[in-house]
């Protein structure tokens, strides 16, 4: 089986690597992937993946219209590199953005060949919601390109439960749905601790500290400030560190106010590759995730949730939703009403004193890990492209 592939934010070692993941284990299966990536530059990867890039700009702190612009120079040159390949059998496309699902519909028609698509971020409702697209008509645009997109679609691919009955409410059949969460690798885990993390400083700063890591973007649906403020609460308890690692329009305002307020137990560091995040979160002791105050937002599938349960780290969320209850089920964490501030420092505060509770709450985080483990859900995946498939019974197995 000939398998294009397309998403515009491919990594291969950075935050985001699930598609480079899910195509190594696609070759394992004998499948040939051909992979069209926005960045980077068009190469052969070790395990024999081919990557055709189109050189397309983009990064988190641009202005509205370049992102714009970026969107329609991937979506222009991804169809012409797509309309090229010869002998396709499926095309397995990615979101976000909205756009690129276009992609697979055209090539799907153009190829004569099936597409899936694979929903990564419930579009256009969050920014609709969040209100980034407010004008009536382009608001009626966009959700006609989704239930194109989606009824063009042979099998959608969402990454949470919630994203599943979102689409059941829009009326898509819910044979045609296939829940797939993102994963948890520990063996990259493994792999990463074998160098040692060669920041002294960060070292130093961290040592002897519970330290509560946030690795990712660090833009408005976020709401990283919130670090700040817990910070800024708890900056009399010398035990508590918070760290976050990344990018994001947010991050130098966010800078800002740990200056101001002469905050000395929070850090931010540049973006890191997958394999220096992963040393450095596998040295803290707890993992949160965190978004604006949007109901929207609780559906996410983020990758460091999972990479949180590969590292073995409790999770403390500032939001409900599925994750909070995986997590509190478990007991590898908990989520907490956003306004709830207090009660989400107490939490940190009673893990970062109680040793016990600590090592059972992460001893659950690695049990947990076993239930998305990496290889599973892209098992699930395979089965979709190649038809196999049961039922629902699949987003359980």
């Amino acid at each position: 089986m000939k398998l294009l592939y397309i998403h515009q934010h491919y990594e291969e070692n950075k935050g985001a690597t699930r598609s480079y993941e899910l195509s190594k284990r696609f070759l394992e299966h004998g499948a040939e992937v051909v992979m069209i990536s926005g960045q980077g530059d068009s190469h052969i990867t070790k395990e024999g993946l081919v990557v055709k890039s189109t050189h397309t700009p983009y990064h988190q702190k641009m202005s509205t219209i370049r992102r714009i612009w970026a969107f329609i120079h991937f979506f222009l040159w991804s169809i012409l590199l797509g309309m090229r390949e010869k002998k396709i059998d499926k095309i397995y496309v990615t979101s976000t953005p909205l756009t690129v699902g276009l992609v697979g519909l055209i090539l799907s028609k153009w190829k004569r060949r099936p597409f899936i698509f694979e929903v990564r971020d419930v579009w256009p409702d969050v920014p609709i919601h969040l209100g980034f697209i407010q004008n009536r008509w382009l608001i009626q645009l966009v959700k006609w390109l989704e239930m194109l997109i989606y009824k063009g679609a042979t099998h959608i691919v969402v990454l949470s439960e919630g994203m599943r009955q979102n689409l059941l409410q829009k009326k898509i059949p819910a044979s045609k749905v296939t829940v797939a969460e993102n994963f948890a690798n520990p063996l990259l885990v493994q792999e990463s601790n074998e160098a040692c993390v060669e920041d002294e400083s960060l070292m130093h700063w961290m040592r002897d500290k519970f330290v509560v890591v946030h690795p990712g973007t660090m833009g408005l649906v976020n709401g990283v400030d919130y670090l700040v403020a817990c910070a800024e609460k708890l900056k009399d308890n010398d035990l508590i560190h918070f760290l976050l690692i990344g990018e994001g329009s947010e991050k130098e305002n966010m800078q800002a106010q740990i200056k101001e307020k002469q905050l000395i137990n929070i850090r931010i560091l540049d973006a890191k590759s997958k394999t220096e995040t992963l040393q450095i979160a596998s040295q803290c002791q707890m993992g949160t995730m965190l978004v604006k105050n949007e109901r929207i937002l609780w559906d996410n599938s983020a990758n460091k949730f999972f990479d949180f349960l590969a590292c073995g780290l409790p999770i403390v969320l500032n939001y409900q939703g599925w994750q909070k209850q995986v997590l509190e089920e478990s007991g590898a964490g908990k989520g907490f009403a956003h306004e709830d501030v207090d009660a989400y420092c107490t939490y940190i505060e009673h893990l970062a004193t109680d040793q016990h509770s600590w090592e059972r709450a992460s001893q659950a985080s690695k049990q947990l890990a076993k239930k998305y483990d990496v290889g599973r859900i892209a098992n699930r995946i395979w089965r979709v492209i190649t038809n196999r498939r049961n039922s629902y019974v699949e987003t359980l197995d």
